[in-house]
């Protein structure tokens, strides 16, 4: 058993890049736990997240009450329209643009590759957690990388590990 390896969000960056007051957090299925730690930490350094939760379907909405108990504002969607906002998780970020100043994601690569998109295109920064298949966990196999934005002496695409060097990246670093 494995355990503590790569890294986690980091709201220490927040500080360094941007003086964000009103982080935005968008989790797409399993991707929804690790922002509840995040949330409540955030809250405790006296900061106005707002939370988008996007499903499948209603029967697989989980720690929807978990985050109301926060009192934190709630977007939940589902895919079907069976509960909260028909769509995916963008169609609740794009109404919310300019209500907030910082992103922090967690979910399938689909759903980073969205939100990603709408953070360049509104020139906002970000964090975003990977969800990947993991062989080895410590980096030696190659089997989980992401393509970032960073160049070697050569101008080849520098390659992370999102075992080891991630799985939170800077949204400004990666290419999805």
């Amino acid at each position: 058993l494995l355990t503590g390896l790569g890294n986690g969000f980091d709201v220490d960056r927040l500080d360094e890049v941007t003086a964000s007051q009103f982080p935005l957090l968008v989790g797409g299925g399993v991707g929804t736990p690790p922002l509840y730690g995040l949330c409540k930490k955030l809250l405790a350094e006296c900061k106005e997240p707002r939370v988008i939760l996007g499903f499948n379907t209603a029967a697989e909405v989980f720690w929807q009450r978990e985050f109301e108990v926060l009192g934190v504002p709630l977007t939940v969607t589902t895919a079907d329209g069976t509960q909260g906002v028909k769509g995916f998780v963008t169609d609740a970020v794009v109404p919310l643009e300019g209500k907030y100043d910082y992103v922090y994601a967690c979910g399938p690569e689909p759903m980073l590759r969205a939100v990603h998109a709408l953070c360049e295109k509104q020139d906002i920064h970000g964090q975003f957690s990977f969800e990947e298949r993991m062989a080895c966990g410590v980096g030696a196999c190659l089997g989980c990388v992401c393509k970032t934005t960073k160049k070697d002496a050569h101008s080849h695409v520098n390659n992370a590990r999102i075992c080891t060097d991630g799985p939170v990246f800077e949204a400004k670093e990666v290419e999805i």
